[in-house]
């Protein structure tokens, strides 16, 4: 494995209120000087991305959703795909109306993602809270340099140079020695 694997990660539970998240995206943004660096942002963003992103009676400000669009194009984030749920925050209900909401999410840079490319992100359901808990399953790739090495006997075998011709493509010239 490699060891000397790291990466940034940005934990956010973001203010309800527009005008401070506004402000936070604006300084995460700012002091943001790694993005050449693996990162990775979760939390409760507070923000949906598209208007697909909530179900309720009010549809989001599209001020809303362009400030957090804007934070996530300047920094490079990818949202990760979420499975189990399309949603994460659920109201109470009110004269029988719940607004759902994915507000709780994973971001990642493209760095990020490469080294883990199989990264799954899954949600549970809400039970002593309005919010889902998230999973986030890594695997990173660990890439083997290992040389081939071919076995003397495998040419023995009866289906050897048929195995190869198919595998390359190629006529096959070769000599069996004694």
């Amino acid at each position: 494995m490699n060891n000397d694997l790291s990466w940034q990660g940005i934990f956010v539970y973001e203010n309800p209120v527009f005008q401070r998240r506004r402000k936070l995206w604006k300084e995460l943004t700012e002091s943001n000087m790694n993005r050449e660096e693996p990162q990775i942002f979760l939390g409760d963003f507070n923000d949906v991305l598209s208007q697909d992103e909530k179900v309720g009676i009010h549809p989001q400000l599209r001020i809303y959703l362009e400030t957090f669009r804007r934070f996530v194009d300047d920094n490079g984030l990818i949202d990760v795909d979420l499975k189990g749920s399309k949603f994460t925050w659920f109201s109470n209900p009110r004269n029988n109306i719940i607004t759902k909401e994915k507000l709780d999410r994973v971001m990642v840079n493209w760095k990020w993602m490469q080294i883990y490319q199989n990264a799954m992100l899954k949600a549970s359901p809400a039970i002593s809270s309005d919010h889902c808990t998230l999973i986030l399953k890594t695997q990173s790739l660990v890439r083997i340099k290992k040389e081939f090495m071919f076995e003397a006997f495998w040419a023995e075998h009866e289906e050897c140079k048929e195995v190869i011709k198919r595998s390359w493509h190629l006529e096959l010239v070769c000599k069996k020695e004694k």
